[in-house]
C-alpha cells in the first residue's frame, strides 16, 4: 500500500476492519506512508502501533527529511513488489507516477482517487448549474459541478479532500450531467425521475447542458 497525507484515510478504515475480526487473516502487509512532515502525518500513532504489534511492515517517508518520494525506490524499499497486490492513495501527481510505473511493468495498481482525472479529449460543452434558491453556476464541460459552484461562492457539502467519499452527492431534480471518468451521462427528467431527483457525485460531475440541483 502506497498512501499520501489524508491518502491514508482509505487504508486506515481497511487497516481497522481487517484487524477487529475475531481472528485476524495472516496478512503480509507493507505500507508506505508519505507526509510533508512528521507533524502533519495523520494516524501515525495508529500506524506506528500496527508496525510494533507485527501487523504492518510500516516505511514513513517525510519529504522535509527523505526529499520527494522517486516511484522507483519502490524497487529498494520492496524488493518483491512484483508479487504483491497494490493499492494507493493520494495527490493526482503521485498516482499518476505510479500508474506509469506499474503500467510499464505489466503490473496491475489499484488507486483511489480524491478527486476524478478529467477525460481526454472527450469533455462535453458543459453548461449551467441551477440551485434550488435560484443561484446560476456556469461550468465547462471539464470542470466538475462542486468546484464550479464553490468558485462561483456556492457553500457545498464536500468531504472528498479529507477522503471522506460521497459527502458531495446532491440530488439532480432536472437536466444532465456526465461522468469526468467516463463520459457517461445520467438524465433527471421531471415527470419520470423519482420525486427525490437522481444522486449525482459533485466532485466527478460536469453540466452536459444544464441541470437543477436539489440544494
Amino acid at each position: 500500500m502506497v498512501t499520501a497525507g489524508s491518502g491514508i484515510t482509505p487504508v486506515i478504515g481497511m487497516l481497522r476492519n481487517l484487524f477487529s475480526k475475531a481472528q485476524p487473516p495472516r496478512t503480509d502487509i507493507t505500507l508506505l506512508h508519505v507526509n510533508q512532515r512528521e507533524p502533519d502525518s495523520i494516524f501515525k500513532r495508529e500506524l506506528r502501533a500496527l508496525a510494533a504489534a507485527g501487523r504492518i511492515r510500516l516505511i514513513e517517508h517525510f519529504d522535509d527529511r527523505d526529499g520527494l518520494l522517486d516511484p522507483a525506490a519502490l524497487d529498494r524499499l520492496v524488493p518483491d513488489l512484483a508479487g504483491r497486490t497494490a493499492y494507493a492513495c493520494g495527490p493526482s501527481g503521485l498516482l499518476d507516477a505510479l500508474e506509469e510505473l506499474y503500467a510499464d511493468r505489466g503490473l496491475t495498481l489499484h488507486t483511489e482517487r480524491f478527486r476524478p482525472p478529467a477525460l481526454a479529449g472527450g469533455e462535453g460543452e458543459g453548461g449551467t448549474v441551477t440551485f434550488a434558491d435560484g443561484t446560476v453556476v456556469e461550468a465547462d464541460g471539464a470542470t466538475p459541478i462542486l468546484d464550479a459552484a464553490e468558485d462561483a461562492g456556492v457553500l457545498m457539502p464536500s468531504g472528498c479532500r479529507m477522503g471522506i467519499c460521497m459527502a458531495c452527492v446532491l440530488p439532480m431534480r432536472e437536466g444532465a450531467v456526465r461522468d469526468l471518468r467516463n463520459g457517461e451521462v445520467t438524465v433527471a427528467v421531471p415527470g419520470e425521475t423519482g420525486p427525490g431527483g437522481v444522486k449525482i457525485q459533485t466532485c466527478i460531475s460536469s453540466p452536459a447542458g444544464g441541470c437543477h440541483l436539489d440544494h
